[in-house]
């Protein structure tokens, strides 16, 4: 009968993944190792969720085969492992870091869905079976410049420089968690071609009534969303999640503290807004208090029935839920039909370009650069310039009379003071 194998105990406070490495004695006794110094093997055996392949490593004493589980379960790993990871697999592990923000918080699901889209149709195709460490950055540019839509038309330049955002974003993720040594990706450039530029949209009070008139005509209710979004600059996501409670209409505000994204059939409720500078309190204008007030009056038989768990919202679907974007859009490209029979054409406004036209009507009132920041929801001035710099160049007509009145009325003042010359040093 062959010996008796011997194998030790194994002390309980053994880390996962780490086991003694044994060895056989010639009596067939198995006995733990021990370095030429005397100190005692171990074995580390991390599996990659990732490539399914399991590595191992030998480490002299506790101490060391912990540090080496810490590398291999933290994605530090030798270069001869890292060589085996595709970008396919690197994307994997990305898209779960993606998930959470550097502050700890759970990223929208609408962003992370955007990133997925991103690779699954234009760059995984492409990069996806090639080991991360031999893209270069001729590899990336290639694949954008390369990039067409479902009916072969090149990609809009807009798609090209997000494509190029998130390819950047994985590589500096994939450099951090030393998958890469070296960055290949810090030049790809995120500008392809100038973009389409932004419809002009000149504010017209007469073309939003009859968009909402339209959409009364084959869903009533909606005419009045229409109206609070052209003239109070509300994002979607932002006046679908308006609370009826939080609306203050002696003061003529409502405050946006938190978002209902759609994205793929699914919701995405949170506390919060796009950006820092989204939680506000806009204020709503005269002429679309009516529309506020009859949305309130709409859900306000549900909410009394169902105690409040139904129709809490500003707008509400027809269950009491969420109204659905779909819905609106549906509906509004009826309005648009609708519309196109009257004299002046039809009105072609999206829910966003609705926003457009409230930014141009505070451009147009005279507000401030600041003003109309706060209240499109914007983090700097600047973007609101970016955004709405096409709006802006619209008012130049009236600049241009402003300061030929001022010019005219300073050159009649100074000249019954004593002559034209004053008159040009004033000015």
């Amino acid at each position: 009968m062959p010996a008796r194998k011997n194998v030790p105990d194994e002390p309980e406070e053994l880390p996962e993944h780490v086991k003694p490495l044994m060895r056989t004695m010639r009596d067939g006794t198995r006995v733990q190792s021990t370095a030429p110094d005397g100190t005692l093997m171990y074995r580390v055996r991390v599996r990659d969720p990732l490539t399914h392949n399991q590595i191992e490593r030998h480490a002299a004493g506790l101490d060391k085969a912990k540090d080496i589980v810490k590398e291999l379960t933290e994605g530090k790993r030798p270069k001869a492992d890292r060589d085996k990871l595709k970008f396919r697999e690197v994307c994997f592990r990305y898209l779960e870091a993606y998930k959470t923000k550097r502050d700890g918080t759970e990223r929208p699901l609408s962003s992370v869905r955007k990133e997925v889209t991103y690779l699954n149709c234009y760059i995984l195709p492409t990069l996806g079976d090639v080991p991360i460490d031999q893209i270069d950055l001729p590899d990336m540019y290639d694949v954008i410049e390369a990039m067409t839509l479902v009916d072969g038309s090149p990609a809009a330049p807009a798609t090209k420089g997000g494509a190029a955002s998130v390819i950047r974003r994985v590589f500096a993720w994939a450099r951090i968690r030393r998958f890469i040594d070296v960055n290949p990706a810090l030049e790809l450039p995120t500008g392809w071609g100038n973009t389409t530029r932004r419809r002009v949209l000149i504010p017209s009070i007469p073309q939003v009534m009859r968009l909402a008139q339209a959409l009364d005509h084959f869903k009533p209710g909606l005419g009045d969303v229409a109206q609070v979004l052209a003239f109070t600059g509300m994002r979607w996501e932002e006046f679908v999640a308006v609370l009826a409670d939080e609306v203050d209409l002696d003061a003529q505000q409502i405050p946006i503290k938190r978002t209902a994204s759609e994205s793929g059939g699914r919701r995405d409720p949170r506390e919060g807004a796009k950006t820092s500078a989204g939680v506000r309190v806009v204020v709503v204008p005269d002429i679309a208090m009516p529309s506020v007030r009859r949305l309130l009056q709409r859900g306000a038989q549900g909410r009394e029935l169902s105690e409040g768990s139904l129709y809490g919202r500003l707008a509400n679907g027809d269950r009491g839920g969420y109204l659905s974007y779909s819905v609106w859009s549906t509906y509004l490209r009826l309005a648009r039909g609708f519309t196109a029979a009257h004299p002046d054409g039809a009105v072609t406004y999206t829910a966003h370009e609705l926003r457009h036209v409230s930014a141009s009507l505070l451009i147009a009132s005279g507000a401030s650069d600041m003003q109309i920041c706060n209240q499109m929801g914007h983090s700097r001035v600047e973007t609101t310039k970016n955004i709405y710099g096409h709006l802006f160049d619209q008012d130049r007509t009236s600049l241009l009379e402003a300061l030929n009145s001022a010019v005219t009325r300073l050159y009649i003042t100074d000249e019954d003071d004593g002559g034209c010359e004053s008159a040009l040093t004033a000015v």
